[in-house]
């Protein structure tokens, strides 16, 4: 295993990947994409540089298939390949994208498959398509899989933190509201990160439900918690800039 730290080498790779799948098939990409990529050290931005130069090398009608064998494969990198894939995916095949990605976080049963790809995917849509992804969201809340409920903690945290405008985040609180109650671990987990955000960039949408929080009988302490580590963020960065 080395480490690829150069934009280059990410090139260098990409071209040999997509001249496997010219000159020998989806097989042959792929294995060569484990062996030049995925068996090494890369940061995530360079592997998202390079999934997204294979987006334009793939044709869209084998992008799917290519996703299904990286997934098999089981790597860590190949779930930021994966998330990037169905995030350039999104415009032309938004619903398709999202059930290829709750489908591919559901079996990939790691709590890091569901924040790399829910960040990738659902909260990426979040922030730029915020009125077509919310509902899905909702609907996402009920998926049977824990692991794809976390993934909209996940999502959230990065949507708020990029940026997400205030009202769609008054919604996306009220949906980790309505999961509080939880006791699944994983989910805690993905609900409190993206409380927490909620907390240390909108204060006042914790102010606006102020007397909910503080209703224990509706939502319980560790949920608190999370919210008051938020504010106290909010607050130690209001110092810093003061």
């Amino acid at each position: 295993m080395r480490k690829i730290t150069r934009k280059g080498e990410i090139l260098a790779a990409l071209e040999k990947v997509c001249a496997a799948y010219r000159e020998q098939g989806p097989a042959e990409a792929v294995a060569c994409c484990e062996t030049e990529m995925l068996q090494h050290k890369v940061k995530f931005p360079l592997l998202e540089t390079f999934t997204r130069g294979l987006y334009e090398c793939l044709p869209e009608t084998e992008q799917l298939a290519f996703c299904d064998r990286i997934a098999a494969l089981r790597t860590i990198g190949g779930n930021v390949l994966l998330g990037i894939m169905l995030q350039e995916r999104l415009t032309a095949h938004f619903l398709p994208s999202f059930g290829k990605a709750a489908e591919y976080i559901a079996a990939g049963e790691q709590w890091y498959v569901c924040d790399i790809i829910g960040e990738r995917v659902f909260g990426y849509a979040l922030l730029h398509q915020p009125e077509r992804t919310l509902p899905e969201l909702e609907r996402l809340a009920r998926h049977p899989s824990f692991w794809v409920v976390r993934s909209l903690g996940a999502g959230s945290h990065y949507a708020i933190k990029k940026g997400l405008e205030k009202t769609a985040v008054r919604r996306v609180f009220a949906l980790l509201l309505s999961l509080c109650n939880t006791r699944n671990k994983e989910v805690r987990q993905g609900v409190g990160w993206a409380a927490k955000t909620t907390a240390r960039f909108h204060p006042d949408i914790i102010a606006e439900n102020r007397l909910r929080i503080q209703n224990e009988d509706q939502v319980p302490g560790w949920f608190r918690t999370k919210i008051k580590i938020g504010l106290a963020r909010h607050q130690h960065a209001q110092g810093d800039n003061g």
